[in-house]
């Protein structure tokens, strides 16, 4: 990969471009980035202006030596691109709003990437990164995709099997893990090396070193009781019970398929607390922010940006690019497809595991079999990912209704298949299926 970076951003509207562009600052040293070009569509050319102009400051203040370049032209802005980051959101957080409301009409979760939720937000949003990466097979086939959005591992399955695209699937939540506990344990973050496998937003960390020392059961000992690390959700704590019984560190989101009663309880709290679901709670912290963003003496993403999620996303999406980039090769736990590395699933299965990346790309570790007391589960959702990316492709209803009953989150044949009804209406005109 050549020096002086050209970086693409889809989605460069986004309240996150600010925290993703900190990173890129904090790691100027690896990462030899010249260009940036933020893209986004027309109804978010507002957004996108006010990011830019910040995003100018932000370097400005550094002294670095980095364009930065704002666009509603995405085949235009992908010329030249080395890397692209996918971080979209298909209809917006109106769209986003729906998705969660939908479901509590069911009594279950309404959530952005898991349940019927992440269901909904998929359907609207594989066409949407499968025509990106279209552009990018004729524009820049050579650039690297780090794709951020939503559902991330579905997403990601999506472009690595029908695409010739480089993708990496990015998330936050194994960073976060391995942050918190590295402060549990009182040690640098970068001594701190997790070994996990699963899906995106379903993984577990199999054993924790410092450096070459196996501390895994020293960890398991100190998580009873342990806080969600993630903004979005409800702080829960997984049991002592739990955590000793599985002798696995589950990903925060298992609250959602562990904690599901308690979860829909916290859900109805804030329904009739009149906090609305996440994405109302999200919008307002939004208007914040970029009321914020338009200061012209801000040079740097303000502290509000915490209460939007996504802490150290930065981090990850700079120390991938390091990588890629030809600098020191990292351990990281990123999403791509699974090969050999998992047993017990299928080669051409997305999958969120450990993984070197150098500049040749990413090498899962292989793990072997999967742990008998999640497999069922893991295979179960994965059943239901590629059921959601045939659906979304085929627009054939059966599949999706298949897709749907395949979810653990979805009680009965009956929900599913109001649910998806009622999906389909909401979407009728993102999804373009033709007559329901």
């Amino acid at each position: 990969m050549p020096t002086g970076l050209k970086l693409v951003v889809v989605g460069g509207g986004s309240s996150y471009t600010p925290e993703l562009l900190s990173g890129i600052i904090r790691h100027a040293a690896e990462v030899p980035v010249e260009r940036v070009v933020l893209v986004d569509v027309p109804e978010g050319a507002e957004r996108l202006r006010i990011v830019r102009d910040l995003a100018e400051r932000m370097i400005s203040a550094r002294s670095l030596k980095i364009v930065v370049e704002g666009t509603l032209d995405r085949r235009k802005a992908l010329q030249g691109a080395d890397i692209v980051f996918s971080q979209i959101r298909v209809g917006g957080m109106k769209a986003r709003a729906r998705d969660e409301r939908v479901p509590v009409k069911y009594g279950l979760l309404g959530q952005e990437t898991v349940g019927a939720g992440g269901f909904a937000s998929a359907l609207r949003t594989i066409p949407v990164v499968l025509d990106i990466a279209r552009d990018m097979e004729e524009v820049c086939p050579e650039a690297w995709c780090l794709n951020f959005t939503n559902p991330s591992g579905i997403m990601t399955e999506a472009l690595l099997r029908h695409s010739s695209i480089r993708t990496i699937g990015l998330c936050n939540v194994p960073i976060n893990m391995q942050r918190a506990i590295a402060e549990g344990l009182e040690t640098d973050p970068d001594r701190v090396h997790l070994e996990m496998y699963g899906l995106n937003h379903l993984s577990f960390v199999k054993s924790v070193r410092i450096d070459d020392q196996d501390v895994t059961n020293l960890v398991l000992s100190f998580l009873s009781g342990r806080h969600s690390t993630v903004a979005n959700i409800a702080d829960i704590p997984f049991s002592g019970r739990l955590i000793e019984a599985l002798g696995l560190i589950p990903n925060d989101y298992l609250r959602y398929y562990w904690l599901s009663r308690e979860m829909v309880r916290r859900q109805r709290e804030d329904l009739e607390a009149g906090r609305g679901t996440r994405a109302i709670q999200v919008m307002a912290v939004e208007a914040q922010l970029f009321k914020k963003y338009q200061d012209p003496a801000l040079s740097e993403p303000p502290p509000e940006l915490a209460k939007r999620g996504g802490a150290h996303y930065s981090d990850v999406a700079a120390e991938v690019m390091a990588a890629l980039a030809g600098g020191h090769p990292r351990e990281m736990v990123i999403n791509v497809l699974n090969g050999e590395a998992l047993y017990d699933l299928p080669p051409n299965a997305g999958v969120e595991i450990t993984a070197d990346i150098d500049a040749s790309g990413a090498h899962p570790h292989l793990i072997g079999s999967m742990d008998l007391a999640v497999r069922g589960l893991i295979q179960h959702v994965k059943a239901y990912e590629q059921l959601t990316i045939e659906a979304a492709i085929s627009q054939d209803k059966r599949v999706a209704l298949m897709a749907l009953l395949a979810n653990p989150l979805i009680p009965s044949a009956d929900v599913a298949a109001d649910l998806l009804d009622d999906i389909l209406a909401e979407n009728q005109g993102a999804l373009g299926w033709g007559e329901l």
